[in-house]
Parts: C-alpha cells; sequence; structure tokens
C-alpha cells in the first residue's frame, strides 16, 4: 500500500468515527493521557493541517486556529481535503522541510497518516465505536512507526514504550501495542 491509498483509507477511517461522535463523547478521556476526545479530534486535525500546509510551502500559522469551531465532522473534511489536495504526485516525490526534518513528500503523508490510525484507535475506545481498519491500512502504519520511531530507547515523552505481544497478534492489536497501547 503506498502513502496515497493510506491517506484515502485513513479518511474514510476516521470520517466513520468522528460521525459516531455526540456531544456527550467530547469530555471523555481517550487512552493518550494528556488528551480528552474534543482534544484528540484537535489534535488530528492540527497535525493534518500541520503536514499538509509544510508539503505546500505554507508558513505556520502564528496561533493554533480553532479547528473545532465548526464541530468535529467539519473540522475533519477540512483537513483531510486541505492533505488530500496537496498530496500530488509531485509534492509525493519531492523533498520538503518539515519540524522533524527534510523528507520526502509520501514519508510526511505516511507518518500523518500513521499517527491518524493509531488516534482511531485512541477515539473508538474512548468513544467504545468499532475499529477496523483494513489488514493494509494497519500494517502501513505499524512499517511508518517502526521506521520513524524505534521500540528501543523511548522515553514516554511523545511515545510510551511498547507493549510486548504475540508476534501472531491480529494487525490491529500490534499497532497498538508498538504505540504502547494495551490491546
Amino acid at each position: 500500500m503506498d502513502a496515497t491509498a493510506a491517506m484515502k483509507q485513513s479518511d474514510e477511517l476516521l470520517s466513520g468515527l468522528i460521525a459516531g461522535l455526540t456531544a456527550e463523547h467530547r469530555e471523555l478521556r481517550t487512552p493518550c493521557d494528556q488528551w480528552n476526545v474534543h482534544e484528540l479530534v484537535d489534535h488530528i486535525c492540527s497535525g493534518t493541517h500541520g503536514i499538509a500546509g509544510g508539503l505546500a510551502g505554507e508558513a505556520p500559522p502564528d496561533e493554533q486556529p480553532d479547528f473545532m469551531a465548526e464541530g468535529p465532522a467539519n473540522a475533519w473534511r477540512e483537513a483531510a481535503a486541505h492533505l488530500s489536495a496537496v498530496a500530488t504526485p509531485e509534492v509525493l516525490n519531492s523533498l520538503h522541510e518539515m519540524p522533524f526534518g527534510h523528507v520526502p513528500g509520501e514519508a510526511a503523508v505516511g507518518l500523518i497518516v500513521a499517527d491518524q490510525v493509531t488516534h482511531a484507535w485512541d477515539l473508538a475506545k474512548a468513544t467504545d465505536q468499532p475499529y477496523s481498519p483494513s489488514d493494509e491500512l494497519a500494517q502501513f502504519a505499524l512499517n511508518t512507526w517502526h521506521g520513524f520511531a524505534p521500540a528501543e530507547g523511548r522515553t514516554g515523552d511523545a511515545f510510551k514504550p511498547a507493549i510486548e505481544i504475540s508476534d501472531d497478534a491480529p494487525l490491529v492489536d500490534r499497532l497498538a501495542a508498538y504505540t504502547g497501547r494495551q490491546p
């Protein structure tokens, strides 16, 4: 699976989960200790806009916009559309300066997709919704994290230490465990 196909599947996965949110979900805690549901969706949208902006050569905003002002579904649609609009083959195949280094566009999209797929798990767990990414999408995210966030030496700041899990566990469980979540 390439980054473009993964981006489309991640958009569908998150669109379904975010459409299932209600006002009662807003303050629920998520597996990401620092965020409730509202804050997690804002983080997902902010990160997606950030990568899209970096790929487009846009300067980061001076102040963080309130992505959630129009509600979570609208916030996600705008973020996903922003990324989709800039993720052209030319952009994916060229190098871009991002906060985490000088990387190919495809790698930057891969990173935000892995983040989206991982946080979709958090959102599903917090709101008791089904989480069912394709095996290909889960494998894409897991492979991306293996390359970007090796299990060795994690301090727990950005990533909690990986949790041991059987190699024959379902891919979604291995993804959760690798990113420090209890499947």
